[in-house]
């Protein structure tokens, strides 16, 4: 699925664990892949979201809320740093929640048309 967030074009895109750590090498971020699992990883250069496809649904909203999170900062705050205070994290929330969750509800939405 295609969405926008603040004007900027992103994809979220579903893969096996295998597939996920085969693009993790090709795009030769911070070298190999770690050990464990990766839920989501967030491609802020190329503007797309990888989630895992064979998390349980709970799992896969979260991991996508997570990974949205991700493409808030990049396209919202412009802060070098990345240091927050709490009022900070409160505003960030705030301000991201509704943005966030209804890009959720649309991405899982269409997971039910799908199935029809």
């Amino acid at each position: 699925m295609r969405f926008k967030m603040n004007n900027r074009s992103w994809e979220i895109v579903e893969l096996s664990q295998e597939e996920i750590r085969k693009v993790f090498r090709e795009q030769k971020y911070d070298g190999e892949p770690q050990e464990g699992r990766y839920f989501g990883l967030t491609y802020l250069d190329n503007g797309v979201i990888y989630i895992d496809k064979d998390l349980c649904l709970d799992q896969k909203k979260q991991t996508l809320k997570h990974e949205l999170m991700h493409c808030y900062i990049c396209c919202y705050l412009f802060n070098v740093e990345k240091e927050y205070t709490e009022e900070d994290l409160c505003n960030i929330s705030s301000n991201s929640h509704d943005i966030i969750h209804k890009i959720v509800e649309d991405y899982f939405k269409k997971d039910k048309q799908n199935a029809n």
